[in-house]
């Protein structure tokens, strides 16, 4: 069995699940990929990272035994052992809040995944964890490579974007659990609802380390996201 490394902090993952997969026209994170469905994939690799003490999978409300269902079919014991399934709430932000009240009081950091991004290895779980214990919050993330406009109300491009020091956020995203606990507490009463944890961290003033990731870390959102998954998938295996 995996043991987690005693050397470093404890760190939980927290993988959010909740989302309503509208864009997708279906359930993706129950879809088939590679004869198992997605959601597997990134669960499977935080169970591997020696760092990751245990996680809480927030899903959609109701469909606990559902996803309980789909752990015991992976026979992983080490999986079984460290995981806790928690519902979510009405957006993705809500979710986060309530897996971060889930997580043990003995967590010193947090490393919150996207369970739609499911070609997620375990060097970039380190990679990323290992950063954010030296400078206290890390994500990963890609430098945007692509020419940036900003367009008009019809549609027309009206402005160049400068595109230096801009990137495109990935996760897992990594924190300490004190501060996240602390921030989502004061956005409570603010009404606050950031886009995402890097986001709401630059809001307090706490700057984050991106981490430039450029191995394949697609989030499904779309179809044709799930045939680009498959694809890489299917390439790795070879």
């Amino acid at each position: 069995m995996n043991k987690t490394s005693s050397s470093f902090p404890k760190t939980a993952a927290l993988i959010v699940a909740g989302g309503s997969s509208l864009r997708f026209g279906g359930d993706k994170l129950m879809a088939s990929l590679l004869g198992r469905p997605l959601i597997t994939y990134s669960l499977l690799a935080f169970a591997k990272t020696s760092l990751i003490s245990s996680i809480i999978l927030v899903v959609p409300s109701k469909r606990e035994e559902e996803f309980q269902g789909v752990i015991d079919s992976l026979n992983n014991p080490r999986l079984s052992e460290i995981i806790r399934i928690i519902p979510g709430g009405e957006s993705r932000h809500a979710s986060v809040q309530r897996g971060l009240i889930a997580l043990s009081d003995s967590c010193a950091f947090v490393a919150i995944h996207d369970a739609a991004r499911p070609l997620i290895k375990q060097d970039q779980i380190e990679g990323v964890c290992k950063a954010a214990y030296s400078v206290g919050a890390a994500a990963l993330a890609l430098p945007v490579a692509e020419t940036l406009h900003r367009s008009d109300a019809s549609g027309y491009a009206q402005e160049t974007i400068d595109r230096h020091q801009l990137w495109s956020m990935q996760t897992p995203q990594v924190f300490r659990v004190k501060e996240m606990l602390r921030i989502i507490h004061e956005d409570k009463k603010s009404l606050r609802i950031p886009t995402d944890e890097v986001s709401a961290l630059l809001s307090h003033g706490i700057k984050t380390m991106l981490i430039e990731n450029r191995v394949p870390n697609i989030k499904v959102t779309y179809q044709e996201d799930l045939r680009l998954v498959r694809a890489s998938l299917e390439n790795s295996s070879q």
